[in-house]
């Protein structure tokens, strides 16, 4: 049974070989263009960075916010705001005018660090372009004709009862990409 096979798959080929080397060539060729523009990188660049002030906190849980748009601060009863100090972050995005990013935050918690092991949260945060309404992140951005668009940060932070006194401080990161 093997044999027949094999001998069936040889002589098809043969026969198959035979009936295309007898054929005429046909060939085509068309000519292709390719071509590629090439756009300034995107650039994110910190101006200011997001600042809660000076705050005396009670002896129940309290919190401050920080508007995106205007940078106003206010807290509830249960802090006291020493001073005008607070201000909104600000970054700069410059990029090829009329073409979109995507800009995205640091996804879990954002914690300012204080003395020894003393920490508040920062959470709730907002975003603002050029003065326009506050929103979440993600969000796409389109890039206007002067290539370059301010966007405004602000959170809340939440203040614990009794919070130990001192400086606290910590980061976040910003990530922008064209779409």
């Amino acid at each position: 049974m093997t044999k027949s096979i094999c001998r069936f798959y040889v002589t098809s080929s043969a026969v198959l070989s035979a009936f295309v080397i007898g054929m005429p060539a046909q060939a085509a060729t068309e000519s292709m263009g390719s071509q590629s523009e090439m756009i300034a990188p995107v650039v994110l660049t910190k101006t200011q960075d997001l600042d809660f002030g000076t705050i005396a906190p009670s002896n129940a849980n309290g919190r401050v916010t920080i508007n995106a748009r205007t940078g106003a601060r206010n807290g509830n009863a249960n802090v006291t705001l020493i001073g005008s100090n607070g201000q909104r972050g600000l970054f700069s995005v410059t990029a090829e005018p009329g073409t979109t990013v995507n800009l995205t935050g640091q996804n879990g918690a954002i914690w300012l660090n204080g003395p020894g092991t003393a920490r508040m949260r920062m959470v709730r945060f907002r975003v603002n372009r050029n003065n326009g309404g506050q929103r979440t992140l993600p969000r796409d951005y389109n890039i206007p004709a002067s290539g370059t668009m301010t966007v405004g940060f602000g959170a809340r932070l939440r203040v614990g009862a009794n919070q130990t006194p001192g400086s606290y401080s910590g980061t976040f990161d910003l990530t922008v990409e064209y779409q």
